[in-house]
């Protein structure tokens, strides 16, 4: 195991982003959390309190809490205990420890929030971490965290990555089984609510959970699962319905349609009603999807290498990017690229309707412009609204 207490206090020492509130996570996330955790009332344990953002604002008013925190650095705890000597206790309430041994009883605590904690452990680790949270949290107690899904901008003195187990928000949400979480793609980070289960040998987590192999992260990956959408296009006839302005393709057209040229492949062709369009306009036109809802479409995945697509001039993909994990867009735009000329729309709001939250990849716009000029000549942005831009590009 990682000498933890020699690293993160080099980190507190070299790292001035410790010592503001504002870019701590955990006070972030708490403050916005302030509605859902009003109602609450008990011990809370804040795993990696840091410099003790999360126990200050919990122990105040209008809270009914009685806050507690552990970290490994002796120094964080230093600080954490000066941070609180207003309140009773405090020096019995902040103690050092490791989550995975954590110096409580069973059931000790009605809350625990551990926030961009568990991906600076080993991955072997976390099982055991995700166990002494099972233990300390009392039935019906709740666990609130966050982890980060992509590596720290900042390395150990032994030039190793702070973020040892670096795992797609699928990998955490098959691990933890959370009972709620809500994804930032432009942060990276996972929020995760879970509540513990009432009954004998009950366990907020299950340790034969906390070891899921790699290999089933992309298989299990929503933008990559033909039962999710699937589900989502059975339960609601109306997505995607062009007859009912659901479909975005046929609503954008005007917008793209004199950039183009034959033949066109539509990448993620959900009913394939861009399509249609399409052929009304006289392009010759085909469609792809990882579902099958037109019998005259192709079925396979947009981000992995398609076959064929030197026979078509321009690819239009609309409102699908905000659905894929960095690394998936990677490969659909390796796939856009093979023809001449682009047509896509991203949008970076929130996606609702279906009862599931689908816009994985949320950035600013700023930053989806850097990426698409290293793949893509833009040639033209038209803003639609505030949350979505439609670009018209051509092959570099």
């Amino acid at each position: 195991m990682p000498d933890y207490q020699k690293i993160y206090n080099e980190v507190f020492q070299r790292d001035a982003k410790s010592i503001v509130a504002e870019k701590s996570s955990g006070f972030r996330n708490v403050v916005q959390a302030t509605d859902q955790l009003v109602g609450m009332a008990g011990r809370t344990l804040d795993i990696g309190c840091g410099k003790g953002f999360v126990i200050e604002y919990l122990a105040e008013r209008p809270f009914h809490l009685h806050p507690h925190g552990v970290d490994v650095s002796d120094l964080a705890i230093e600080q954490t205990r000066a941070r609180m000597s207003k309140i009773p206790n405090a020096a019995e309430r902040i103690q050092q420890a490791n989550c995975t041994s954590l110096p409580y009883g069973d059931g000790f605590f009605a809350l625990v929030t551990c926030f961009d904690v568990l991906q600076h452990l080993e991955q072997s680790e976390i099982a055991v971490a995700m166990n002494e949270i099972s233990r300390v949290v009392r039935q019906g107690g709740m666990f609130f965290g966050s982890v980060s899904c992509g590596p720290s901008k900042i390395s150990d003195s032994g030039g190793v990555n702070l973020h040892r187990t670096v795992q797609s928000p699928d990998w955490w949400i098959e691990t933890m089984k959370p009972d709620r979480t809500t994804y930032d793609g432009h942060s990276q980070e996972l929020k995760i609510w879970k509540r513990a289960p009432f009954g004998d040998n009950s366990s907020l987590f299950n340790s034969s959970q906390a070891s899921v192999p790699v290999s089933k992260v992309v298989a299990d990956h929503p933008a990559d699962s033909k039962n999710l959408y699937q589900k989502i296009y059975d339960d609601n006839p109306w997505y995607g319905d062009a007859n009912e302005g659901r479909c975005p393709g046929v609503r954008l057209l005007p917008q793209y349609q004199d950039w183009l040229i034959g033949p066109v492949i539509d990448l993620g062709c959900g009913r394939g009603h861009t399509v249609e369009k399409l052929r009304e306009l006289g392009f010759e036109a085909s469609g792809i999807d990882q579902i099958s809802k037109h019998p005259d479409m192709m079925v396979g995945d947009i981000t992995k290498p398609i076959k064929n697509l030197s026979r078509f001039q321009s690819a239009v993909c609309v409102d699908c990017i905000e659905h894929l994990y960095d690394e998936q867009v990677h490969g659909l735009f390796a796939n856009m690229k093979q023809v001449q000329r682009q047509a896509f729309s991203i949008h970076n709001g929130e996606s609702t309707g279906t009862g599931q939250e689908l816009h994985v990849n949320r950035r600013p716009f700023a930053q989806w412009r850097k990426i698409i000029e290293r793949n893509f000549v833009i040639e033209k942005e038209i803003e639609l609204h505030g949350k979505q831009m439609l670009y018209l590009t051509s092959s570099k």
